[in-house]
């Protein structure tokens, strides 16, 4: 009993400075939204993919063109080969484009953690109430390249 009671006292003392942390989110669909590498990011996935339907197309003129059914297999398997290269290199590039994303962000909030001297930031999905929303701060810092 004596031990409970120490604990009790213990909690009691602490709990007040457990009140003056600060809390933040994050709402990270608007911070890329706002970020404008994610902007550059989608365009040139989207250049991508759009090179890689004109390649469909051409194949697809190419191997309708050919004139015997042992050229049109070899041109079947050629572009089947291109085609899934291509594709590997897109998925490749949305990876890596992502994970830098996902880098610049993490380490804009770390840095606003650090500055604002928040004791918790997280994500706006899981935050109801009693948090500061820095996702313009985030924004900023990104967009400034810091």
């Amino acid at each position: 009993m004596k031990k409970f009671l120490t604990l009790l006292a213990l909690f009691a003392l602490t709990t007040p400075a457990f009140a003056a942390d600060k809390y933040a989110s994050v709402d990270i669909d608007k911070v890329l939204k706002g970020y404008k590498k994610t902007a550059v990011i989608n365009q040139q996935i989207q250049k991508q993919e759009a090179d890689i339907r004109v390649f469909i197309v051409d194949a697809q003129k190419s191997v309708v063109a050919a004139t015997t059914d042992a050229e049109r297999k070899k041109l079947e398997e050629k572009y089947s080969k291109e085609l899934k290269s291509k594709m590997d290199k897109l998925q490749k590039s949305k990876i890596d484009a992502l994970k830098g994303l996902e880098s610049d962000v993490k380490k804009a909030i770390n840095a606003e953690g650090k500055k604002g001297v928040y004791a918790l930031i997280l994500t706006s999905n899981n935050t109801l109430y009693g948090a500061v929303d820095i996702s313009d701060s985030i924004i900023k810092t990104l967009n400034a390249g810091k």
